[in-house]
């Protein structure tokens, strides 16, 4: 917090799309939040149903099929079974050694702060929490490792700022996602494979090249990392298919007369690499710096959202379930927020949290003009009152625009200003207690 300063009277309006909605309803009519943002589904995948329409009644009796004549149709083959459905395995549930907490995203409270300094008027703190909580671009989530566990590290990236606890897996996004941050990729134009290919390796749509060439088999790598990583090797390999097709061939030749190379961007830019030697390259020179073994991590919600480690986005979602039925750590960093940022805090009601950009400071009655002293004996005996309802207690029946009415209302804000009297956010007035803190 220490990069907030207090916003100038002079700032400029916030955008659009960082206001926020200051209006509350009563708590009664709360409802808990539509969407967990961090919902992930571990649930095994099984593959989609054969298409057709569904039945959602009983079959027709035209619909059903007849009775089976097991002599007519002779054994049953044990390979013209359909196949079975297939299902990922479900992961391990394990609880990792880490703390999760929200952070108000900094835009956001700066949009904030400002909204409280020019209404003076109070807000329940907890109704605030609840609106950064609830606005998926309006928090920060924050994990932290517990003591120091055996065996136990959580690693961030250096450009990404994702974060994992295997480190191959921000190792495989820095070479998915960042390679062009350390080389210049180029295309040259190339002689075409020389040689007799009979035979071309293929999967779905994609050509792999003949098994004789020497590229085959880096090529076959490139393929299952870049196209079907989720996929086990050895299965992908029985996917592909080894054909005879002399215009495959001629194709796979002219796609290979065009060459990729990487050069580095820092260093020897003359030395060409291959994808494959670019990668190596990033493995051995450049992870090191790249991926930060770490005990604490601050990344936005929209990032949290994409963490691949099954059990930290697990964790996740059920801290922020649990922080979405009453925000405890996001109240608490915010009331540390508004301290720093001259914001004043007070306990009203129920010993309800409020935040105001005005220091409440009574004043005794008796030390106020007549007019003054009426209004703030009325809102002593009757808190909670709005403006008509302060004006019909002191001069019932007075019309709102007359002369009268304007005496007892203009000091009003004047005296919101000192803090002699405090406006809520719903426009009800209450004058500060007297009573000292113990």
């Amino acid at each position: 917090m220490s990069e907030n300063k207090t916003p100038s009277k002079n700032a400029g309006r916030p955008d659009e799309d960082i206001l926020l909605d200051l209006n509350f309803v009563p708590q009664w009519a709360k409802k808990e939040p539509t969407a967990n943002h961090y919902q992930v589904d571990d649930r095994p995948q099984r593959r989609e149903r054969r298409s057709g329409p569904r039945r959602d009644g009983p079959p027709r009796s035209s619909d059903r099929r007849p009775p089976r004549r097991d002599d007519a149709r002779g054994p049953r083959r044990d390979d013209a079974r359909a196949p079975r459905r297939e299902f990922a395995p479900r992961p391990q549930r394990i609880e990792l050694p880490i703390d999760i907490h929200f952070l108000p995203e900094q835009k956001r409270l700066a949009s904030l702060v400002r909204q409280i300094h020019h209404s003076k008027r109070a807000y329940p703190l907890i109704d605030l929490a609840h609106i950064f909580l609830s606005d998926p671009r309006g928090h920060m989530v924050k994990l932290e490792v517990k003591g120091a566990p055996d065996g136990f590290k959580l690693y961030q990236g250096k450009h990404s700022k994702m974060v994992a606890t295997d480190r191959d897996v921000l190792l495989r996004q820095l070479l998915d996602d960042h390679m062009e941050d350390f080389f210049v990729k180029e295309e040259l134009e190339t002689e075409p494979p020389s040689g007799v290919f009979p035979m071309i390796g293929k999967i779905d749509d994609i050509l792999i090249g003949p098994p004789n060439h020497h590229s085959y088999s880096e090529r076959l790598a490139e393929i299952h990392r870049t196209r079907y990583a989720g996929m086990d090797f050895e299965r992908f390999k029985q996917r592909v298919q080894t054909v005879r097709d002399e215009e495959l061939v001629e194709q796979w030749k002219q796609e290979s007369s065009k060459k990729t190379v990487y050069r580095l961007k820092k260093g020897d830019s003359e030395k060409e690499f291959s994808l494959t030697q670019a990668e190596d390259y990033v493995r051995t020179h450049i992870a090191d710096a790249e991926i930060e073994e770490v005990t604490r991590a601050v990344l936005p919600s929209s990032l949290a959202r994409k963490i691949k480690d099954y059990n930290l986005i697990r964790m996740v979602r059920e801290a922020w379930q649990q922080e979405s039925r009453f925000p405890i750590s996001l109240a608490f960093a915010l009331r540390a927020a508004f301290r720093h940022l001259h914001l004043h805090t007070f306990k009203a009601g129920k010993n309800i949290n409020f935040v105001t950009a005005v220091k409440p400071d009574p004043i005794a009655p008796d030390a106020a003009v007549e007019n003054i002293r009426l209004v703030l004996e009325f809102l002593g005996d009757h808190p909670g009152s709005t403006r008509l309802q302060l004006l019909e207690g002191l001069r019932p029946g007075v019309d709102k625009d007359s002369a009268e009415a304007h005496e007892i209302l203009n000091p009003i804000r004047w005296l919101v200003e000192k803090g002699h009297i405090i406006e809520f956010f719903n426009g009800t007035l209450s004058v500060p207690s007297r009573r000292k803190r113990r």
